[in-house]
């Protein structure tokens, strides 16, 4: 085998019962190579890149200037234990061909977990788990251990991971683990099969529990049914106060490419974002009455290039839902298409916090916001109110130009209190404004230079310059305005955020940190 040529494959593996015409994006040529086994391809065609047009007019016209692509998937079948699995191997852009939610969604994950050591580890790809989910690579300059890695265990989901493998049955190049497992190896169409049943193996250990127990942190849920009930009620009624939906895009893109987003599939009354809100409005009212999941995973959002005219992709309206459910002890989570439940402790401990932190905020009280006032102008009439002085969108340059900070919105002088405010829709990212309280704080704290800065833009504040503050007489307060009748309560994990956060703050110095409400009128 060590003279076969080595080629590079990407290996899904269907759930079951998934046919192919499932699997499928649209009716392809085929052509039936070993048994049940099939090939598919899409004809391959030529077109001009986008740039000759765009930059060059038509000064380029007589140029043979083409782009070219090949798509082409392979399914095989296997009897593992006396029952049948379906593999399909992309080649080229192959990938695109099949909607991968009829896929295992942790089969490439799962074996690479289990085929490389904690210290061969060289990419990981992350989701933040938020109320506005992040995604993230990175990546080492040689292999690493798993602990150089910026994991937050208790928000990040590890979603691909590269690294070496230690079965040198898989060779020694590196292994990618995602949806699919990528590997280039010394196996073709005569030896495949052996190669497959190796990757079942390995994707059924659980050896990964030695090194990546966090991975379990947020476990997949697997039946479903009852919480896609639940979004869809929400959808529809959007009146169950343990049910918080929201949309966001669920993957990396390049956004100086991006002219907007569409429901419709043509490039016409782009929006900025994507928002439940205008999903809604583009919904026909006989879909609004009959929503159902099979619509949502079926109906697209599409995403528009600003330097043509070309389609950039496009995601399953599904897989863009945010959602957080909470019932009796339970927290699951949708977002990029699954569906998770957090750790029983993990919750608790949480949750825990949170209550907490209201008990000790119970005696914060701030003035109430107008119905139709902005941020800004309710900050206005806050430092009216304390006789406090007005720091909102007085930014700080700091960094050599490079970034630039808010010391506060309001800063109560005579009480040394940073108060920070912002408004709360549901969907808005709360973590921009823990941050801002955190990263203030922090270099008011050990920056003189930070002072001096905040002393020129604001001379009435009193503090000294020249003294190191005393953390422990200053108090940071988190406001949050709401139109709720309730109780505050915020996204799972903007609490896991806001303790976090917190914590860090009172490792500073800062003990007293509150959050409070501020009633919308």
């Amino acid at each position: 085998m060590e003279k076969e040529k080595t080629n590079k494959i990407s290996i899904y593996l269907l759930k079951k019962g998934v046919s192919l015409n499932d699997v499928l994006k649209k009716d392809y040529s085929q052509l039936i190579l070993i048994g049940e086994n099939i090939f598919y391809y899409d004809e391959p065609y030529s077109y001009k890149p986008a740039w000759v047009k765009g930059f060059f007019g038509d000064r380029l016209d007589d140029l043979n200037l083409f782009n070219q692509s090949t798509k082409g998937i392979y399914f095989i079948k296997i009897a593992i234990d006396s029952e049948e699995r379906v593999f399909a191997i992309a080649f080229g852009y192959g990938h695109s061909m099949i909607d991968k939610i009829h896929c295992e969604d942790d089969f490439g994950l799962k074996i690479v977990l289990n085929l490389v050591n904690k210290d061969s580890i060289r990419k990981i790809g992350k989701r933040t788990l938020s109320s506005e989910p992040k995604n993230t690579v990175e990546q080492l300059s040689k292999i690493g251990n798993i602990s150089d890695f910026g994991i937050d265990i208790e928000q990040d989901l590890i979603e691909e991971i590269t690294g070496k493998p230690k079965d040198k049955y898989f060779g020694d190049n590196l292994v990618t683990g995602k949806i699919a497992f990528t590997a280039s190896v010394k196996f073709n169409i005569s030896n495949i099969q052996q190669f497959l049943e190796k990757c079942f193996e390995y994707y059924r250990k659980e050896d990964y529990k030695k090194h990546f127990t966090f991975i379990d942190q947020v476990k997949v849920i697997r039946e479903t049914d009852e919480w896609d009930e639940k979004l869809i009620s929400e959808l529809k009624n959007g009146n169950d106060e343990n049910v918080k939906v929201w949309m966001a895009i669920p993957e990396i893109i390049e956004w100086e490419d991006v002219a907007g987003f569409s429901y419709s599939g043509k490039k016409e009354n782009l929006v900025d974002d994507i928002t439940i809100q205008d999903f809604k409005k583009s919904l026909l009212k006989q879909q609004k009455d009959n929503l159902s999941l099979d619509f949502l995973k079926n109906k697209k959002v599409y995403c528009f290039r600003s330097t043509s005219d070309e389609e950039y992709t496009n995601w399953s309206c599904f897989k863009c839902f945010y959602c957080e459910i909470t019932k009796n002890s339970r927290k699951i989570l949708l977002t990029n298409g699954k569906w998770y439940e957090i750790a029983k402790d993990f919750v608790e401990e949480v949750e825990g916090s949170y209550k907490n932190t209201l008990k000790d905020s119970s005696s914060i009280s701030l003035i109430e916001c107008d119905k139709k006032q902005h941020e800004n102008e309710y900050n206005e009439n806050l430092a009216k109110s304390i006789n406090g002085i007005l720091m909102d969108r007085k930014n700080i340059t700091y960094g050599g130009g490079s970034s630039s900070v808010e010391f506060c919105d309001v800063y109560d002088d005579v009480n040394k209190t940073f108060i920070h405010v912002k408004n709360y829709y549901g969907s808005s990212a709360l973590s921009h404004l823990f941050a801002q309280g955190k990263v203030s704080a922090q270099m008011f704290l050990s920056d003189p230079k930070f002072r001096i800065k905040v002393k020129e833009m604001e001379s009435s504040l009193s503090f000294d310059i020249n003294i190191n503050p005393n953390p422990s007489e200053y108090k940071i307060i988190f406001g949050i305005i709401s139109e709720s009748e309730k109780d505050l309560n915020i996204p799972f994990f903007s609490k896991v955020n806001f303790k976090n956060e917190r914590s860090l703050l009172n490792t500073f110095g800062y003990k007293n940190v509150y959050l409070t409400k501020i009633k919308r009128k």
